[in-house]
């Protein structure tokens, strides 16, 4: 606090030892108050300083962190799209091989259902006039095949290793198949079950007759019917596959409709036989469908030209109901 003298006073006054006494002044301000305080005094201010600095920290600590959760999204979601570019290209390897499956079976001709009269010509000709097929070909490598099956695709029912066998190609939709079945080919089949029949029964199930597509695509009845056959083989075995069989060709309508078939009725002849749920949700999902449809072009590929078209021990026959070394089989 400055401090201010007055010039125009009178000189100081001495007292009686000469000795000068202090002039008076007057001091500016506010001399009752106390001194304030020095910053370094005041209660708390520490503390405070303290708590700004923890919490100064505490943001940084969590800026910090912020950054590395940002750093670890972000590799995150490069990882992940690698994985997802990877599954993408396995998907459309899969789809370029069906793709390649379908184009391959579009490109087989189907052949026509032999008639009536072609079947009576076929019995009254000889044995050697037949076209003989070659042996079954092997379907393509990475073909999933269903249970029950054969590399070939056929159905297997009786003694693998039998010295006789005979192959069968069967439209369930064709009437000469359901005759065949019911003069021949239920008992050959009941044949081959029995122990040591030293008899097998390589069923091939083709669906051309009333389909519009080689791909079966929509399915009509032949490939309900064909994809739900294979169902039954593959939950239930050979004795089921034979009874569901049977008993398709006995509600078949002579006349092919197409609407024959449907799923719902294709369920329930197998229910009655008491199959597994699994085996329902296969036929009601018509699973087989394009597994049938490749198996229908490798039979035309091998020269099957109609049905039923019959092969006993490697030889075709002419005459599929009365030929002598087919019946003799039966007995």
């Amino acid at each position: 606090m400055a401090i201010v003298t007055d010039e125009n006073s009178t000189p100081p006054p001495t007292d009686s030892s000469g000795v000068d006494q202090p002039a008076p002044v007057t001091v500016v301000g506010y001399p009752d108050l106390p001194p304030a305080p020095s910053t370094a005094s005041v209660p708390g201010l520490a503390g405070i300083r303290m708590a700004i600095s923890t919490v100064r920290a505490i943001a940084i600590a969590a800026l910090v962190l912020v950054v590395l959760m940002i750093v670890g999204a972000v590799l995150g979601f490069a990882v992940l799209r690698g994985q997802v570019s990877m599954l993408s290209a396995q998907v459309t390897a899969l789809q370029d091989e069906q793709t390649q499956l379908l184009d391959r079976i579009e490109n087989q001709p189907a052949p026509a259902a032999a008639s009536e009269g072609q079947q009576q010509q076929q019995q009254g000709q000889s044995e050697t006039s037949v076209a003989q097929l070659p042996a079954a070909p092997a379907l393509p490598s990475g073909i999933p095949i269903p249970d029950g099956l054969d590399e070939s695709g056929a159905v297997l029912v009786g003694d693998p290793n039998a010295s006789n066998v005979v192959e069968v190609y069967l439209d369930y939709q064709c009437p000469y198949c359901q005759r065949w079945e019911s003069e021949v080919g239920s008992v050959l089949t009941e044949r081959a079950l029995q122990p040591g029949s030293d008899l097998l029964v390589k069923h091939y199930v083709l669906a051309f007759l009333g389909e519009t597509s080689p791909t079966l695509d929509p399915p009509g009845a032949s490939a309900r019917a064909a994809s739900a056959a294979l169902c039954v083989i593959e939950g239930e075995g050979q004795e089921a596959f034979t009874a569901f069989s049977e008993q398709v060709y006995a509600s078949a309508d002579p006349n092919e409709p197409s609407s024959q078939f449907a799923t719902e009725v294709l369920s329930d002849l197998a229910a009655v036989l008491g199959v597994s749920d699994a085996t329902l949700d296969c036929i009601d999902q018509e699973r087989h469908v394009t597994f049938v449809a490749l198996g229908t072009q490798t039979g035309f590929g091998r020269g099957v030209q109609g049905t039923p078209t019959v092969v006993v021990n490697g030889r075709t026959v002419e005459s599929s109901f009365s030929d002598s070394e087919l019946l003799a089989l039966t007995r």
